[in-house]
């Protein structure tokens, strides 16, 4: 399994600067628990892993950003990078990061359900390409427009 070296590299910045992310840690223990399931489980366990492993993977991300969403959404550890400290406590962000977190858990929850369609899916229908690659796609990208559109309509000037 190649996901534990792929969530140890994207979290090492925050790691050495001594900020983790709890998207971070998911990752790795997600993927770190899915290897050694592989690894010790045997036949079934492996093919479970190959089968099921993205939907084991994007679930537990939807499931953390659910839980996580009323004591701190996840987007807030990346905002907080990014935005004054005297913003912090405002209620216009943490509305934004709650808004954003959630939506981030509506686009994992998706792809949870695209993952288990495909995994579940006749080979060779094509719904596999679909559901493994357009849908999450398609849906990334659409979260990152939403997200680039509601900060430009927030840092609109208001009529009076």
């Amino acid at each position: 399994m190649r996901g534990e070296g792929v969530a140890l590299a994207a979290a090492a910045p925050a790691l050495l600067a001594g900020r983790p992310k709890s998207l971070d840690a998911m990752g790795i223990a997600t993927f770190a628990g899915l290897s050694a399931l592989a690894f010790a489980g045997g036949h079934a366990a492996q093919a479970f892993v190959t089968d099921h492993g993205r939907t084991v993977a994007t679930g537990a991300l939807a499931a953390l950003i659910f839980l996580t969403l009323p004591v701190m959404p996840f987007t807030e550890q990346y905002a907080r990078e990014e935005a004054p400290r005297i913003v912090w406590g405002t209620p216009a962000f943490k509305r934004t990061n709650r808004l954003f977190s959630a939506a981030w858990g509506g686009v994992f929850a998706l792809m949870t359900l695209a993952h288990l369609v495909a995994s579940t899916a006749p080979h060779n229908t094509g719904l596999d390409v679909v559901c493994n690659w357009i849908v999450p796609i398609v849906a990334v990208q659409q979260m990152f427009t939403f997200m680039k559109r509601y900060r430009t309509r927030q840092s609109a000037p208001r009529p009076a």
